[in-house]
């Protein structure tokens, strides 16, 4: 297979009218997963830790997104840094799950060594005079670019990244409007989908086109004459008013769980807000191979205490999600068929995806 054939198949310089969709290669090929990898996620924003897990000065949370593995730091005074996470030793995570720096150290478990909260290398075990040439001040962990917004740390293995916060104004007042970060953390869920990470985006993105053919209970929810998508650089926003039927799904009202509309922010590549009503949930959705992906979940509610509400909030995102993986999972049996030819978009309806398939073509050409 030769890859830039297959990027350029998509031409991302046409009307949305006009154009047609990537081929299977992008959802099927080991190819496009290395390139992923290597031109996406080694380059984006992603949103891995809650902020009030690191509330504690001199505590550390640690993960691996894509194959590349992470650790935040909060040194004495609170303040967030994060770094590779990988020993200038051996190539060990230095660190794995989260804890307490103990004596303000992140020591690996291979060899001893220890780096400070900073990312500085304090100290290695049996060092003496025999190791010569060498400038401990050059063998920190290697810095990741950090910001705080929402509910979340977010990072980006680029040390030189573009900022974060400063693209996201429109969304930043929408979200705001709603007084999102009053809502308080209640739970989380992991899904594993046999799907390439992109179909599930896709489907996320595809202007609410599947909801009256695959998700019953939330269509009768929404005001699908009323749906919309916004385009923005990096980012673009779904939304709907709820229903105005006087109907009850999972035991609520499409107006109590709804509230003021739904709010569907995909931020790229791979991150997804959704607000209605009093409640908040995001998908954080992360490749595992070419055909497979892991999908999670957090649950942010105004109150709570409110047991009745919340679970059958809960419920009824199970039902979509479950819904979702099985379209998902489909789609990908296509896309493995060798069978499977370029669709076209609905130029009404599936603004959001050509704007995901745009993005990601500039960056496979980075």
């Amino acid at each position: 297979m030769n890859l830039n054939n297959e990027i350029n198949q998509f031409n991302p310089n046409t009307l949305v009218g006009k154009a047609s969709m990537p081929p299977a290669s992008w959802y099927s090929a080991q190819a496009f997963y290395e390139l992923d990898k290597k031109t996406i996620f080694n380059k984006t924003w992603q949103p891995v830790v809650r902020i009030s897990e690191l509330a504690q000065p001199e505590t550390y949370k640690s993960g691996c997104i894509s194959g590349i593995p992470w650790v935040i730091a909060s040194n004495k005074n609170g303040e967030l840094k994060a770094f590779h996470n990988v020993c200038r030793h051996k190539g060990r995570e230095v660190v794995t799950g989260q804890g307490t720096a103990k004596d303000g150290m992140l020591t690996c478990g291979y060899h001893g060594w220890q780096y400070g909260t900073e990312g500085d290398l304090k100290r290695i075990p049996r060092q003496d005079k025999s190791l010569l040439d060498f400038d401990k001040s050059t063998m920190g962990l290697k810095p990741m670019a950090l910001e705080v917004w929402g509910h979340w740390v977010f990072i980006n293995p680029d040390s030189s990244a573009k900022p974060l916060v400063g693209s996201l104004s429109t969304l930043n007042e929408q979200l705001e409007a709603r007084n999102w970060t009053k809502l308080k953390y209640h739970s989380n869920k992991t899904w594993n989908i046999g799907c390439n990470w992109k179909v599930y985006v896709d489907n996320y993105l595809d202007g609410g086109y599947h909801i009256p053919h695959m998700h019953p209970s939330l269509n009768d929810q929404l005001d699908m004459s009323s749906y919309r998508t916004e385009i923005f650089e990096n980012y673009s926003i779904q939304s709907s008013p709820p229903t105005k039927k006087d109907n009850s799904v999972q035991g609520l009202s499409a107006q109590a769980r709804i509230g003021d509309g739904s709010i569907y922010a995909w931020m790229f590549p791979n991150f997804m807000i959704n607000v209605y009503g009093d409640c908040l949930d995001i998908n954080l959705v992360q490749p595992i191979d070419e055909n497979n992906c892991r999908v999670y979940y957090e649950f942010y509610f105004l109150n709570t205490d409110d047991n009745g509400f919340i679970e059958s909030s809960i419920r009824q995102s199970d039902i979509t999600q479950q819904e979702d993986i099985e379209i998902c999972e489909s789609v990908q049996v296509g896309m493995k068929s060798g069978h499977y030819s370029p669709g076209r978009y609905l130029p009404n309806i599936e603004q959001g995806e050509f704007h995901f398939h745009k993005l990601l073509f500039n960056n496979y050409h980075q």
